[in-house]
């Protein structure tokens, strides 16, 4: 039985994906009562070229990455593009050059960056390189603080959120860091009581991203990125080590966090009181959530149809609260499908991670693909009042080019981690081998699901043990 390789599987996907989103602009400019005539078709024409011009890139710089990621961000992009489009017509050229700049970040990435372990080499650099950007917005006439959240760089008419980038500065060090520390963080050398416990040493990497989190919420009061990075470290942490009991002291820092952060800023009060009923004040703070109810009351099973909703008088529709507009003019089949893109990319992002070669990549893929999946459940849960709400993106969906080009890199970087993989040369037919020459380039054979063999690497060494 022939099997199709990696990239014709991704060509394929890509084809595949580019259609519904050439569907959704048509109806949008039929709606917007636009000639559909060349000029129209400009923009979209542009989406795919660049696309196709990354599948080019992978082709040449990582043909044996996996085939499902680049489709996935391509779609999503592609539908934040339309809705940006439909909402905010004003910025949409600017979405559009920031789609292109995060395509060509992806590319040099894939270019320039022929290993993980290469970035891990200057892991410190990478780890103060987070620290200084995310703390940017603190300085005095550059930082600027919006819609309460002072998370903004801002020189002139331009406008930069450094959080974005320093998230994927921030998972580089931490690959690198975890991989060399990683026995260490495996041995618990204290007890209380019965329980074996790390010493203070090895708590150390959690005490400080707890504290730096805290210093995001009280001097930026940017409660999505702090929750964010912390969970992101965590879940690289117990990845790295396999020990629950950090999960254990992490819900403690988490929950202290909690109570400190409630009873001392009026700003978490009111975020947490909106969230308990928006209806308490429906026409201050509780606004933005109770017209979000009825978009997504209006969007029913089919959806109200693109550019016919009501979803144009929620504030910041574009960035915060794209999603619900998307539940409102697609209906719930197109928000589940929105949805399940990102299940697909965190279980594609994760089937990396297990067949990474080294510790780096694999951590590195965990990161990356936690970043942008925690990230989507943040926002989408704040949105349906499953969580408290806060003020971040919906990645590659909302308006917003620095979380565009951030989203990129850190897909150029999952596609590069991808690339140096274990059990590329070996397909499973009918329950036995059959060998032919796949992606991976002449790769040795190997069979079973967690069978690690390519080169001697063996199961024992598995970077996720």
């Amino acid at each position: 039985m022939d099997h199709l390789n990696r990239r014709t599987i991704e060509l394929i996907l890509l084809a595949l994906g580019a259609a519904p989103v050439l569907v959704l602009f048509g109806v949008l400019y039929a709606t917007q009562g636009e000639s559909l005539g060349p000029s129209a078709w400009a923009v979209p024409a542009g989406f795919v070229a660049a696309f196709a011009a990354a599948h080019l890139a992978v082709r040449k710089w990582a043909p044996a990455a996996d085939p499902a990621i680049l489709p996935v961000a391509m779609v999503l992009s592609g539908i934040g593009i339309v809705f940006v489009t439909r909402l905010a017509p004003a910025a949409a050229t600017k979405q559009v050059l920031w789609l292109a700049l995060g395509v060509a970040a992806c590319v040099a990435v894939m270019a320039l960056v022929r290993r993980a372990e290469n970035l891990t080499a200057y892991k410190y650099t990478f780890g103060i390189a987070a620290v200084l950007l995310l703390l940017s917005p603190l300085l005095p006439y550059v930082g600027t603080e919006i819609n309460g959240s002072r998370i903004w760089l801002t020189a002139g008419p331009l406008s930069f959120q450094p959080g974005e980038l320093a998230k994927v500065c921030l998972i580089i060090f931490l690959a690198g860091y975890l991989a060399q520390n990683r026995t260490t963080l495996s041995v618990f050398t204290g007890r209380i009581g019965r329980l074996r416990v790390p010493d203070i040493a090895t708590l150390l990497p959690m005490l400080l991203m707890w504290g730096l989190a805290l210093l995001v919420v009280i001097f930026e009061k940017d409660l999505g990125s702090a929750l964010m990075f912390f969970c992101v470290f965590l879940t690289m942490l117990y990845v790295a080590s396999g020990r629950k009991t950090y999960l254990i002291i992490a819900g403690i820092l988490a929950a202290a966090a909690a109570v400190f952060l409630y009873f001392c800023f009026s700003h978490v009060q009111v975020r947490v009181a909106t969230w308990l009923n928006p209806f308490d004040d429906p026409l201050d703070t509780g606004y933005q959530l109770c017209q979000t109810f009825y978009s997504l009351a209006d969007g029913g099973m089919l959806g109200a149809g693109i550019g016919q909703g009501l979803c144009d008088l929620i504030p910041v529709v574009e960035s915060d609260f794209i999603f619900a507009a998307i539940a409102e003019e697609t209906g719930l089949l197109g928000a589940v499908g929105v949805l399940l893109l990102y299940v697909v990319l965190a279980v594609r992002g994760f089937i990396t991670a297990a067949r990474a070669r080294t510790d780096v990549a694999a951590l590195m893929s965990v990161g990356l693909t936690a970043v942008i999946v925690l990230q989507a459940f943040i926002i989408v849960g704040g949105v349906t009042r499953l969580v408290p709400l806060t003020g971040i993106t919906l990645p590659f969906v909302s308006q917003g080019g620095s979380s565009l080009l951030a989203n990129f890199i850190a897909v150029g970087l999952l596609l590069v981690c991808g690339d140096d993989g274990v059990g590329l040369g070996r397909e499973m037919v009918n329950g036995t081998g059959a060998s032919g020459e796949g992606a991976g380039g002449g790769a040795d054979a190997y069979a079973g699901a967690g069978a690690h063999a390519r080169e001697g690497f063996t199961e024992a060494q598995s970077p996720l043990g």
